[in-house]
């Protein structure tokens, strides 16, 4: 490995942590096809599943009124935001288009949503 290489396998593995330590702040990427590729312990608490649980279902397994326009729309529109209620409560989100080793994947930030 030569050491632009190491710099990136570095700065992957500090985002990830960063990611994984939001706190109350969600993120949930997923695929062309929905399915949940990956998501940190705040998405878990908000849904109330493991994170086994949740690298088995599909985008709209969650919320079936949002699931099937929102890849569509985010490839259309590049960023697509609203407010979605969970268990816990309503919260607000953000859906952009990513890429990861030249492959498309969709990532969506949750955090509460603060009264009005």
């Amino acid at each position: 490995m030569n050491s632009r290489e190491a710099f990136d396998v570095s700065q992957l593995a500090l985002l990830g942590e960063a990611v994984e330590c939001l706190g109350e702040v969600a993120v949930f990427v997923w695929d062309e096809d929905r399915n949940y590729v990956a998501v940190n312990q705040a998405a878990c608490r908000l849904v109330g599943r493991t994170r086994e649980q949740m690298l088995q279902l599909k985008v709209g397994d969650l919320s079936p009124d949002r699931a099937s326009p929102l890849f569509e729309e985010v490839q259309h529109a590049g960023v697509h935001t609203g407010t979605l209620t969970t268990p816990g409560g309503e919260v607000e989100f953000m859906t952009c288009q990513t890429r990861v080793a030249g492959l498309p994947y969709m990532v969506s930030v949750c955090w509460p949503r603060k009264p009005e």
